[in-house]
Protein backbone atom coordinates (compact mmCIF):
# COMPACT_ATOMS: atom_id res chain seq x y z
CA UNK A 1 0.00 0.00 0.00
CA UNK A 2 1.42 3.32 -0.93
CA UNK A 3 1.62 6.41 1.11
CA UNK A 4 -1.59 8.99 0.94
CA UNK A 5 -1.03 12.45 -0.58
CA UNK A 6 -3.34 14.58 1.49
CA UNK A 7 -4.53 17.90 0.26
CA UNK A 8 -6.90 20.57 1.36
CA UNK A 9 -9.88 20.32 0.16
CA UNK A 10 -13.89 18.92 1.69
CA UNK A 11 -14.38 15.91 2.99
CA UNK A 12 -17.07 14.18 1.19
CA UNK A 13 -18.06 11.46 3.67
CA UNK A 14 -19.58 12.05 6.84
CA UNK A 15 -18.42 15.62 8.38
CA UNK A 16 -18.63 17.40 5.26
CA UNK A 17 -15.84 20.14 6.33
CA UNK A 18 -14.38 22.23 4.27
CA UNK A 19 -10.74 23.45 4.25
CA UNK A 20 -9.04 20.48 6.20
CA UNK A 21 -6.77 17.88 5.06
CA UNK A 22 -8.43 14.78 2.77
CA UNK A 23 -7.32 12.26 0.94
CA UNK A 24 -8.37 10.12 -2.14
CA UNK A 25 -10.26 7.06 -1.11
CA UNK A 26 -11.66 6.44 -4.61
CA UNK A 27 -14.02 7.14 -7.22
CA UNK A 28 -17.90 7.50 -6.80
CA UNK A 29 -20.54 6.62 -9.28
CA UNK A 30 -24.04 8.50 -8.86
CA UNK A 31 -26.69 8.65 -11.28
CA UNK A 32 -24.20 7.83 -14.29
CA UNK A 33 -21.88 10.49 -13.40
CA UNK A 34 -18.42 10.22 -11.57
CA UNK A 35 -16.47 11.65 -9.58
CA UNK A 36 -13.24 11.80 -7.33
CA UNK A 37 -14.18 10.68 -3.40
CA UNK A 38 -12.06 12.46 -0.62
CA UNK A 39 -11.94 12.07 3.16
CA UNK A 40 -10.79 13.43 6.02
CA UNK A 41 -8.52 10.95 8.38
CA UNK A 42 -11.48 10.61 11.11
CA UNK A 43 -13.84 10.00 8.52
CA UNK A 44 -11.75 7.63 7.35
CA UNK A 45 -11.24 5.77 10.32
CA UNK A 46 -15.11 5.50 10.95
CA UNK A 47 -15.90 4.17 7.58
CA UNK A 48 -12.68 1.48 8.60
CA UNK A 49 -14.93 0.43 11.33
CA UNK A 50 -17.92 0.39 9.77
CA UNK A 51 -16.57 -1.86 6.91
CA UNK A 52 -14.52 -4.17 10.12
CA UNK A 53 -18.30 -4.13 11.92
CA UNK A 54 -19.57 -5.74 8.69
CA UNK A 55 -17.21 -7.92 7.87
CA UNK A 56 -17.43 -9.35 11.25
CA UNK A 57 -21.16 -9.93 11.20
CA UNK A 58 -21.15 -11.28 8.23
CA UNK A 59 -18.20 -13.74 9.54
CA UNK A 60 -19.95 -14.65 12.58
CA UNK A 61 -23.90 -14.39 11.28
CA UNK A 62 -25.77 -17.79 12.27
CA UNK A 63 -25.58 -20.82 9.57
CA UNK A 64 -29.18 -21.03 7.52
Amino acid sequence: MRPRTWVTGRCWLYCLRPGIPVTWIGPVQVEGQHADLYACEGCIRTLNGLVREAIWQRYHAPAR
